[in-house]
């Protein structure tokens, strides 16, 4: 990180009875920086991967019950953030790209179906229009500070310096612009969450990451599967410096 100061001095003296008088500014810059990468792997083999998939068994889940399945691929999430601003937000343009598409009211938002509790972020079915029923796969990502494949998940947020969960979210979602929830770094790092005396989140450079780098686990919630389907979704990592 460069740092620059600059300092201005002006002094003035007259020849009259008055006291001379003296005026300085101080100045001082700091640039930073701000680099990040996000790099998909293979759970299995640890080679670079192109997309995020389900391919167990075990997503094909007909009954009604939903069960958190692993994606076969990770992501290495390293961010080395010195600028103010600056912060990387992961997100789905679901609704946007389907104007067509009905919200989904689900538990870890409220089920409440009123404005601010709507999502359209999750794996949603080709050819359906959203909705409650079989309209989408919902999303969660775990940050923790270490690899860890044998990792689950079961449906309920965490928010520690040890490990962050939360929903992927699309920027029509109620909840998208709260708390920064779409964000996954930012200044100092990765992002993790604290709860503060409020019980709301903070966000909070986790001190157990080492070299800046985090690793997120992806988890698809299965349920009402039916042979034929198919479900997507495109997931924008956006980089922004202001």
């Amino acid at each position: 990180m460069k740092k620059f100061f600059v300092l201005a001095v002006a002094l003035l003296i007259g020849g009259s009875a008055f006291a001379a008088t003296s005026q300085f500014t101080a100045t001082a810059t700091f640039a930073g920086s701000a680099d990040f990468t996000f790099t998909l792997r293979n759970v299995n083999g640890d080679a670079v991967a192109q997309n995020l998939e389900w391919t167990s068994a075990d997503a094909f889940v007909m009954g009604s019950t939903t069960t958190w399945v692993r994606a076969d691929q990770y992501a290495v999430v390293a961010a080395t953030i010195t600028k103010a601003n600056a912060s990387v937000k992961m997100y789905t343009k679901n609704k946007a790209n389907n104007n067509a598409l009905q919200p989904n009211y689900n538990s870890w938002n409220g089920d409440t179906g009123v404005t601010g509790t709507e999502t359209y972020g999750a794996l949603v079915r080709a050819g359906g229009t959203g909705g409650p029923y079989r309209g989408y796969i919902p999303v969660f990502y775990s940050l923790v500070p270490a690899k860890n494949a044998s990792l689950t998940f079961n449906g309920t947020d965490v928010a520690t310096e040890a490990r962050a969960d939360r929903a992927l979210v699309d920027q029509a979602n109620g909840e998208y612009g709260n708390g920064n929830y779409a964000t996954i770094a930012s200044l100092n790092g990765p992002v993790f969450f604290v709860k503060d005396t409020n019980n709301n989140d903070v966000q909070f450079p986790s001190p157990q990451v080492q070299n800046n780098t985090a690793y997120m686990y992806f988890f698809g919630g299965f349920k009402d599967v039916i042979g034929g389907d198919t479900y997507s979704t495109t997931v924008y990592v956006e980089q922004s410096w202001d």
